[in-house]
């Protein structure tokens, strides 16, 4: 049989999984989309049974999973929060019911964007790493080794405040305000109206010239650029990348966020480039299949 990992990339709107042999070939990729908070992991398990019936079926066989999930992880892969799932069992315990005998490892999401753009992106070994998505948050990528932070909480971009200047009445998280989720939610409050497709449909109507989705992407995206500022201002990083799927899209709140990020660090010689993840909203995917083949390499390390 055909020695294959299992990659787990789990957002807050789908669950998205991939069957990878050694050599980054992948075998079998899957998606389920989440139903509000996904009470006790139900697409992550769904989609799990699906992806494992499939290696069967082709005579793949699973020697460990990686996964990547939307919350507070510690770093010895314990899920800490519940911000965006509502989650009832640890993550790496169900796993290891539903594969069982082989490694798992669990991080959270933005780590693996940022091991996925480390491993197979062209971040080179020193940058700030942002996923910006249906949620909002970075981390630090520093002579090759991804920051954690004590409590494994380092990740957490979508906290900081949005400056007044940009938005005097908010008193939200900037996830809040800038998220896609945030994005939507804003304006379907300032508009009465239903968003079906959440960002994308304000983006859709922004490039349509409705000046109410423009002024949101705007604000959302000038929010953005000025935390980064203050991040720059602190850790002075080779480079900032763009992941996400709202990251990566050229839309008006990507531009408003470039603008302001060059506006803030103008005034100090050569400041860090602005780049967009050249693994594109995968990132996660990529991260999460390089923690699962990591683990088997461990594995065969022990004497």
């Amino acid at each position: 049989m055909t020695g294959v990992v299992l990659g787990l990339d789990v957002g807050g709107t789908k669950a998205h999984g991939a069957l990878v042999g050694p050599d980054r070939t992948v075998h079998v990729e899957a998606k389920k989309s989440t139903v509000g908070r996904d009470p006790g992991l139900r697409a992550t398990a769904d989609l799990v049974t699906t992806l494992t019936l499939e290696a069967a079926a082709r005579g793949l066989r699973i020697t460990a999973v990686g996964a990547g999930f939307p919350e507070y992880v510690s770093p010895a892969g314990l899920l800490t929060s519940t911000e965006v799932l509502d989650w009832t069992t640890q993550p790496g315990d169900l796993l290891r019911e539903l594969v069982p005998g082989v490694p798992v490892v669990v991080d959270s999401d933005v780590r693996c964007g940022a091991l996925g753009e480390l491993r197979r992106g062209a971040g080179g070994a020193d940058f700030f790493y942002v996923s910006l998505g249906s949620g909002l948050s970075s981390v630090q990528v520093s002579g090759g080794a991804l920051r954690y932070g004590r409590r494994g909480e380092a990740i957490g971009l979508g906290e900081f405040v949005v400056p007044s200047d940009i938005d005097d009445d908010w008193r939200g998280s900037l996830e809040d305000y800038a998220s896609g989720s945030g994005v939507a939610a804003r304006y379907a409050r300032a508009t009465g109206s239903e968003v079906p497709d959440g960002t994308r449909s304000v983006a859709a109507r922004a490039a349509a010239g409705d000046d109410v989705a423009r002024l949101i992407l705007d604000t959302a995206g000038r929010a953005i650029g000025a935390a980064l500022a203050q991040v720059v201002a602190v850790l002075d990083p080779h480079a900032v990348i763009l992941g996400g799927g709202l990251g990566t899209a050229e839309t008006e709140l990507q531009a408003a966020l470039r603008a302001e990020l060059d506006w803030r660090t103008a005034r100090r010689p050569d400041p860090p480039r602005l780049s967009v993840s050249e693994l594109g909203p995968a990132a996660g995917l990529h991260g999460a299949v390089e923690l699962a083949l990591d683990s088997v390499v461990d594995e065969k390390a022990v004497p």
